[in-house]
């Protein structure tokens, strides 16, 4: 917080991925993903393949813990479904998914 503008601005999350993988972003590289529970977090993804085009950025929505209560399905799969709308790649149910999950894919 505070160290890079607000999302959906992607300087933030573009300075931390050159920072996991060395410094220089491209198709050379792996898939980088990142794992948001707002339309704002899609929108960040989205926002930095337009700044580096040339790297392979995947955006993964996660419904907030709140709504993964069964009494709040409906509203869930609403909150999922405007995830998914905004540019999702991919729904998780479980934050557990991700270890399953083959980037490369993507």
């Amino acid at each position: 917080m505070g160290d890079a503008p607000d999302k959906p601005n992607p300087k933030g999350f573009i300075n931390l991925s050159k920072k996991l993988i060395g410094d220089k972003l491209g198709e050379s590289n792996i898939p980088i993903a990142y794992v948001g529970d707002t339309i704002a977090d899609i929108h960040t993804v989205i926002n930095a393949r337009k700044k580096v085009p040339s790297q392979k950025f995947i955006s993964i929505g996660i419904a907030p813990p709140h709504l993964h209560l069964n009494s709040r399905l409906k509203e869930r799969n609403s909150y999922e479904t405007n995830l998914r709308n905004a540019g999702a790649d991919l729904i998780l149910n479980s934050i557990y998914e991700l270890k399953d999950i083959n980037l490369d894919l993507f």
